[in-house]
């Protein structure tokens, strides 16, 4: 059964209450495991307190009366350690008179003398004396409801001579016990009556027991000091924080071993710093379930301060806002409280454990229950004060922005400049959503024009990386502000890019049109990159007439453009002219060029178009392996500054290179992340790629329900006229062609065909629409047709083998003779074997097992079957098994191959490296050559493989692997 917890007070309002760390120290008590549900655990570190106090009784009993004053800080638990001491006492061992001083009663006048002696039982004859002297006393003190003059203890002094023998002659007959909690709180008239019983206790058998807390009395009381360090009889019993020790046993008796870690008791220790009322919050926490954890120390911290000075409650809060980097005189300055009263409330609260030494939270929970437990336009105008107080005294506009944005509002003078500068310094230390928040907020001060574009164009800019989906919000404006001439030349290249992204054709060109007059004119911001603009839109949109006449006209009227403080603007437009012109060479040295020493520049739109560029023109040049890579690469640091726009282009342009790659399960799931990560509306044109990856790996992979939903998806027309548009129709093709749509599939494979012929590039397309589109011819049994496009799609390819040749001999085969069909297929097998596209290689595979059957060369067949078997499975296109009706594995052969599975655990990383290369059919010497190796050391490692998984020839083992 958990132990209870009750609070712990340093007040004696609630001393009839169990607290944590103290015990009855009792003869005769039970064990723990006896105690009701509410008792009291042991004490911990406070054993040696209780013995001295029972010994200064002892004293006591023997005439010798003495002074004890517990000091301890907030939450010690000293008032906890007093009321358990009493607790032990014999019904009849002592009279004992309690009194607890108070904050919002330390003005009284003799209210604590007045507590002591109206809660004790007094004869009717003393009673009488004891309140009449108690009514003169008062009189003396306060007139008319006012405290009286500096000369009042003149007036008092026979009277508190007569009160203290009162309690002398108590005593005679029983030792007199005398508790005054909160010492520190004290009356002044009350201060001086128990000074002047401190000189009778050599005879009198009275113990006056104080607990004070030093660092609370402000100012410093000379009288209370003075009764410690005059009087012989008097000890100060110091109650510090808890130890490590204490804490860590403590927690594993009321948590239990298995939960009180050493690790955890360590950090209960860190963050309480061994305050019990912390350390008591902290396990109940635990005690809940962990949930709240550390909750508790921010409550423990607001309770003690909350009940304390109000000039505590001001600091603790100003010190929230500030942190705790914060100099005593800023946090005295925005609390509005005396450097002096400042240092004493910091100065406390280390005491207590509550602080560091460098006055910081041990924990932001506490700083976040203080400014919560605040109402909102306090807090907010709290937050205000401190950002004009750190911007006067010169804080950089960091930290500044930091107290606007916690405010939630601007009105502060300096919030414009201040917002502004922050995004920057933001920026430059990577903290995006920081930079975004500042200019959110700037954005909704009031401010002349030029200063209103400024702020909105940096917004804009950091929306289409953060959150692109709301980004187009600006577009707008933004026009408005270049018809005003309020943009710069940054601004206005990535209000083109932000136009052309969102697929606005029609603004677009009428800026485009705008910039070409502005250059005419001689003037406006923009028109040094007209030139590359425009020819970037043009390559955006091959299909839009009117962008490419703008960029033929200007391009003839146009010189270069200027050298551009922007590196990725020419970097992108120079690779997109590159990629639609066919220029393989120049296009892959300058991508490798970019690629090495590419990073993630939030300072830019232009940085992400540009690196997506070169990671598609390495893509095309058929290394999808070194793609994937550097996506794997960019991804983790886009994340990482939770760039989702940009963390989605990554993850697309990855699902393509595994599609390239024939690993359809992982495009596929790659691209449905892209789609999850970011909304539709914030792809803008690039939504028609990452849709076509998707559906045309679900479409390869048999999944055709799901590729109709993707293809189901509305899709904008001007996004089927941009450069991505040529990858949905393609996809879309196959997917109508696989549900035997073949007229429909050829529409889109023709459409795909008007972007290759806009573009004119010799060579392979970025989309294999000619291949494809023969595909389609055959469906409808026009063999014609389908030769015609595969031999005009050879002629553009360039000498030698590669990816794109052996497509086209695959499909030549198809409208081949049956007797030519093996060479062909066997050439296209080998092409693309070497061009790493699994899915091809296994299609092609199956042609040629059927080809073999054909020409009646059943061994061939069934071998080549073998492996195409494997190969499909392994590409996740296993009904491509099902459609050639090839199932070359017997479940006999099956069940064995399974039992010799535990052969493949025992393969090092060098065997199973050229396992896999022979089961995709590489030659020795093809494997000796990938891996820098010679052909004895392959035929080496392949004998120890074959022995290993228990095969007798490489055809065996696919099925392994």
């Amino acid at each position: 059964m958990p132990v209870s917890l009750m609070e712990c007070h340093d007040s004696t309002a609630d001393a009839g209450r169990p607290a944590i760390g103290f015990r009855r120290d009792q003869e005769g008590q039970g064990n723990e495991g006896d105690r009701a549900p509410g008792g009291v655990p042991d004490l911990v570190e406070r054993d040696d307190i209780l013995t001295g106090l029972g010994g200064l009784l002892a004293d006591v009993s023997r005439g010798k009366g003495q002074l004890a004053v517990v000091d301890g800080p907030l939450g010690s638990g000293k008032s906890r350690l007093v009321h358990e001491f009493l607790e032990t006492l014999e019904p009849d061992g002592a009279l004992v008179l309690r009194a607890t001083a108070s904050l919002r009663e330390h003005l009284l006048p003799f209210g604590v003398v007045t507590q002591l002696f109206h809660g004790m039982t007094i004869p009717p004859p003393s009673r009488d004396r004891v309140r009449a002297l108690l009514t003169s006393a008062v009189e003396h003190t306060v007139i008319d409801g006012e405290s009286a003059g500096g000369d009042w203890e003149v007036h008092v002094v026979d009277v508190f001579q007569k009160l203290t023998m009162e309690l002398a002659q108590l005593a005679e007959t029983t030792p007199l016990v005398i508790w005054i909690d909160n010492a520190h709180y004290l009356d002044p008239p009350s201060l001086h009556f128990l000074a002047g019983i401190v000189p009778w206790l050599h005879s009198a058998r009275i113990l006056v027991l104080l607990t004070d807390d030093h660092t609370l009395r402000w100012p410093r009381s000379p009288l209370l000091a003075g009764l410690l360090s005059q009087s012989p009889n008097a000890h100060r019993i110091p109650l510090g924080p808890l130890s490590r020790g204490a804490v860590d046993a403590l927690a594993v008796r009321l948590l239990g071993p298995h939960i009180a870690s050493p690790r955890l008791t360590a950090e209960l220790h860190r963050i309480s710093g061994g305050n019990p009322l912390a350390v008591q919050a902290l396990i109940i926490d635990q005690q809940a379930g962990g949930a709240c954890y550390p909750d508790g120390y921010g409550r423990a911290l607001l309770d003690l301060v909350t009940h304390s000075r109000p000039s505590m409650l001001s600091v603790v809060r100003a010190l929230a806002v500030l942190g705790g980097a914060a100099s005593v005189t800023d946090v005295a300055r925005l609390a509005g409280v005396d450097a002096t009263v400042t240092s004493w409330a910091l100065h406390a609260l280390v005491s207590a454990g509550l602080l560091t030494e460098g006055h910081a939270f041990r924990h932001p929970v506490a700083a976040t229950a203080v400014l919560d437990d605040m109402p909102a336009d306090s807090r907010a105008a709290l937050h205000r004060a401190a950002a004009e107080l750190l911007h006067e005294a010169g804080a950089p506009a960091l930290t500044v922005a930091g107290q606007l944005m916690s405010a939630g509002d601007s009105r502060a003078d300096c919030a414009t400049e201040v917002l502004v500068t922050a995004s920057d310094e933001a920026l430059a230390a990577g903290e995006v959503g920081t930079a975004l928040g500042c200019l959110d907020l700037a954005q909704r001060t009031r401010t002349d024009d030029p200063t209103a574009a400024r702020i909105r164009a940096r917004l804009s800019r950091l929306e289409w990386q953060l959150k692109p989906q709301v980004a187009v919000r600006h577009l707008r404006p933004q026009l408005r502000d270049f018809t005003a001439g309020h943009l710069d030349r940054r601004e206005v290249s990535e209000l083109v890019l932000g136009l052309a992204n969102a697929g606005a054709l029609t603004e677009l060109t009428a800026l485009l049109d705008a910039l070409r007059t502005r250059a005419h004119q001689g003037a406006g911001s923009g028109t040094e990159d007209l030139r590359p603009l425009t020819n970037w839109a043009a390559m955006v949109y091959p299909l839009h007439t009117g962008l490419r006449k703008l960029a033929q006209s200007v391009a003839a009227a146009t010189p270069e453009a200027a050298p551009c403080h922007d590196p990725w603007l020419p970097s992108a437009v120079t690779l997109a002219d590159d990629l639609i012109r066919g220029r393989d060479d120049q296009l892959v040295h300058r991508a490798e060029l970019l690629l090495r020493t590419f990073h993630l520049d939030h300072g830019s739109l232009w940085n992400a178009e540009a690196g997506a560029l070169a990671l598609r023109a390495v893509l095309y040049a058929g290394r999808p392996d070194e793609v994937v890579a550097w996506c794997e690469k960019l991804e983790a640091e886009a994340a990482a500054h939770h760039a989702v726009a940009w963390q989605g282009k990554f993850l697309a342009i990855r699902a393509e290179a595994h599609l390239r790659q024939g690993d359809l399960i992982r495009a596929h799931d790659l691209a449905a992340r892209a789609m999850d990560l970011v909304a539709p509306q914030g792809w803008g044109i690039g939504l028609a790629g990452v849709l076509g990856c998707a559906i045309l790996a679900a479409t390869r992979s048999g999944r055709l329900e799901q590729a109709e939903k993707y293809v189901a998806q509305p899709i904008p027309e001007p996004v089927l006229h941009s450069r991505h548009g040529a990858h949905y129709l393609h996809a879309r093709g196959h997917y109508r062609l696989a549900t035997h749509h073949p007229q429909a599939a050829l529409a889109d494979f023709l459409a795909c065909g008007r972007f290759a012929e806009t573009w004119n590039a010799p060579g392979a397309d970025v989309v294999s629409w000619r291949t494809s589109a023969a595909e389609a011819w055959l469906a409808q049994d026009d063999q014609d047709q389908a030769k015609r496009l595969v031999r005009e799609q050879i002629a553009r390819l360039y000498p030698g083998p590669s990816r794109a040749r052996g497509l086209c001999l695959r499909t030549l085969a198809a409208v081949s003779r049956v007797t030519r069909r093996p060479q062909l297929l066997t050439e296209a097998v080998d092409m693309l074997k070497d061009s790493g596209d699994d899915y091809e290689l296994a299609r092609a595979l199956i042609d040629l097992s059927i080809a073999f059957k054909d020409t009646g060369d059943q061994r061939n067949a069934r071998r080549v079957a073998h492996r195409a078997w494997h190969l499909a499975k392994q590409t996740g296109a296993e009904h491509l098994c099902r459609e050639a009706a090839l199932d070359p594995i017997d479940p006999e052969a099956e069940l064995a191959a399974k039992q010799r599975q535990d052969g493949l655990s025992a393969l090092t990383t060098q065997e199973r490296r050229i396992a896999l290369l022979a089961a995709k059919g590489y030659t020795n010497r093809e494997i000796a050559a990938k891996l820098y190796i010679t052909a004895s050391t392959v035929e080496q490692h392949l004998t120890r493989v074959f022995r290993k998984v228990n095969v007798k020839r490489r055809q065996d083992l696919p099925h392994f692997l």
